[in-house]
């Protein structure tokens, strides 16, 4: 950490911005200048048409007024002036030093911070202006700092993430150039991480984008391969989904369960058919449902993609949930953001069900930041409500 500068013996140069102190201060003599030549014409001006008497060596004289008064006023303006502009010149540099001081002192420190010292603390005296604000940039390099000083620890959980992924993979018997076909590119992102952090030159949103997207991979391989069970589904493209059905499910009573009367009411425009298939019907469907989300709320994030999974009961789904979570399932679907997969059953499929988690997909995707759970099931709830109007 740097250390902070002895309070006695900082900033003893009154002169910190040089140029634009001395424009000031030079500006405001030039000010008090005009006004006392100012003040003086108008003196003369108004006494020019009077005159005065005077005893000069035991002599009456009678002259004009501005004649008269013009020697004692020029002398005592020019001598106002000078104490003037001395007083002033002391008292500005005064103010400007308590102003100048801390600017220069936050230019140098954020300075610092751009080149991503995050050991940086402004330290500003008692009386200094800006103390808001260099208690400000402290708060906001503590809050950059305090996620960076555990992303050691973060990187380590990741590596034993993925150590967990491979042993799991050679357990189904994927062959190794498989296994370094998925893994190595994340392996790779830790590295650049890594190497980033050595030099502790590291943009936060870089470091977060890059925790975040292996972490990202990481889960989804792990569910991608947990909950396939192998090759027992079926699976079918449409515009926005991909769809897997477990085996045993009914596609038939999928298509029936998921009613989209009146959903393409006030659609300005539709999804294409694939086909007439079973299959193909419930992915239309599924992108007619997705195309109405985003009329009602307004929100169309680019290149969206959904994975969805439906398996026979709710039983199975319940299973799948306490896998991700590691807690019970209360909810008959639920939509997963780190994996981009929705997952539900033919028991408890519907119209309705889908689009409230295709809403939270929508939502997830649109904000760049995700929203309170709250907020977002609010928002998921009045597609919902609204998803035939």
């Amino acid at each position: 950490m740097i250390k902070a500068p002895d309070q006695n013996n900082r900033r003893r140069n009154y002169f910190i911005k040089k140029k634009f102190q001395a424009s000031f201060i030079l500006k405001f003599c030039l000010l008090l200048i005009l006004a006392c030549l100012i003040m003086s014409s108008l003196a003369l001006l108004l006494t020019k048409k009077t005159a005065t008497t005077s005893f000069e060596n035991l002599r009456f004289t009678v002259m004009s007024t501005s004649d008269f008064i013009l020697p004692v006023l020029a002398s005592s303006s020019i001598i106002a002036i000078v104490l003037v502009s001395i007083a002033t010149i002391t008292i500005l540099l005064y103010i400007s030093h308590r102003i100048f001081g801390p600017l220069y002192r936050l230019e140098k420190d954020i300075t610092e911070i751009g080149k991503g010292n995050l050991t940086v603390e402004v330290h500003l005296r008692q009386n200094d202006e800006f103390k808001g604000l260099s208690e400000i940039v402290n708060g906001m390099v503590k809050s950059i700092k305090n996620p960076l000083s555990s992303s050691q620890a973060k990187i380590k959980e990741l590596e034993q993430e993925i150590g967990g992924i491979k042993s799991f993979l050679r357990s189904k018997g994927t062959p190794e150039s498989e296994i370094e076909n998925k893994i190595g590119g994340i392996e790779k992102k830790i590295g650049q991480i890594k190497n980033s952090l050595s030099y502790f030159r590291v943009s936060p949103m870089l470091l977060f984008l890059l925790l975040f997207s292996a972490a990202t991979a990481s889960a989804a391989i792990v569910s991608e391969n947990q909950f396939s069970d192998g090759n027992d589904w079926l699976s079918v493209n449409s515009l926005y989904c991909t769809i897997f059905f477990k085996d045993s499910v009914d596609l038939a009573m999928v298509n029936k369960k998921i009613d989209t009367y009146k959903i393409d009411y006030g659609l300005t425009e539709k999804p294409p058919r694939a086909g007439d298939e079973t299959g193909d019907e419930i992915a239309y469907k599924f992108d007619l449902i997705f195309f109405k989300v985003q009329e009602i709320l307004d929100m169309r994030p680019k290149d969206l993609r959904l994975n969805v999974r439906i398996y026979k009961g709710q039983d199975d789904l319940n299973r799948v949930y306490v896998g991700i979570f590691d807690q019970d399932n209360k909810f008959i679907a639920y939509y997963v953001f780190k994996i981009n997969t929705l997952f539900a059953s033919e028991e408890k499929i519907s119209a309705n069900v889908l689009a409230h988690e295709i809403a939270h997909c929508v939502i997830d995707h649109y904000f760049s930041v995700i929203p309170p759970t709250k907020v977002a099931e609010m928002i998921a709830q009045y597609a919902d409500v609204h998803i035939r109007d």
